[in-house]
C-alpha cells in the first residue's frame, strides 16, 4: 500500500516519500480522518456557535441520560477539565441540565434539555452528513470491517498504555 503525505492537499508536486510501514501510514489515515471530520464538523456547527466537542457530549448525553461528568468525559475521550468547561457552557445554553444522580448521593447526573433535544435534531441534519460521505466512499463491508479493526487496534493500544503505567514491582 503506498505511503499518503498527510502534507499533501494534492497540489504540490510529487516527491519521492521515505518508506514507511503500513502500521504507521494506517496511524497516518486515521489521524488525517479525525481532523477533517473534526474540521468539517466545527466549520458546520458554526451557525450553532457550537464545536463538535459540545454537539458530541449532547449527542451521547442524549442517548445515554443520566451520565455524571467523568463518565461523559470518558466516552468523550477528554479531561474532567475539559467536559466541566463544555458542560458549563451546554448549560448556559439550557442544552443540558444537572441533577442529584439515581444512584450516588455525591455524583450529579446530566441529562439534555428539551431545548437541547431541538438544537440537536437541527444539528444532526448538517454533522451527520459525514456519514453520507463515508457511504458514498466506501461499500458497507468496508467501512465495518475497518470500524471493527480500528477498535481492536484502540484497544491494544490502549492495553499497552495501561502496562506502561503499572508501577514495577
Amino acid at each position: 500500500m503506498p505511503y499518503i503525505d498527510p502534507f499533501d492537499d494534492g497540489r504540490s508536486p510529487v516527491q519521492p516519500v521515505a518508506a514507511m510501514d503500513e502500521a504507521s501510514s494506517l496511524i497516518d489515515a486515521a489521524v488525517r480522518l479525525e481532523r477533517a471530520a473534526t474540521r468539517i464538523g466545527n466549520a458546520r456547527l458554526r451557525p450553532w456557535k457550537m464545536t463538535l466537542s459540545s454537539y458530541t457530549a449532547l449527542r451521547i448525553l442524549a442517548n445515554r441520560p443520566n451520565l455524571t461528568l467523568a463518565q461523559l468525559a470518558r466516552r468523550c475521550y477528554v479531561r474532567p477539565q475539559t467536559m466541566t468547561r463544555i458542560v458549563a457552557e451546554l448549560e448556559n445554553r439550557d442544552f443540558v441540565a444537572r441533577s442529584a444522580h439515581p444512584e450516588s448521593e455525591r455524583a450529579l447526573s446530566l441529562k439534555v434539555t428539551e431545548t437541547g433535544l431541538a438544537a440537536l435534531n437541527e444539528m444532526n441534519t448538517e454533522v451527520l452528513k459525514i456519514r453520507d460521505t463515508l457511504n458514498t466512499t466506501l461499500a458497507l463491508d468496508d467501512i465495518v470491517a475497518a470500524d471493527q479493526h480500528l477498535r481492536q487496534a484502540a484497544l491494544a493500544v490502549e492495553n499497552e498504555l495501561r502496562e506502561m503505567d503499572r508501577p514495577t514491582p
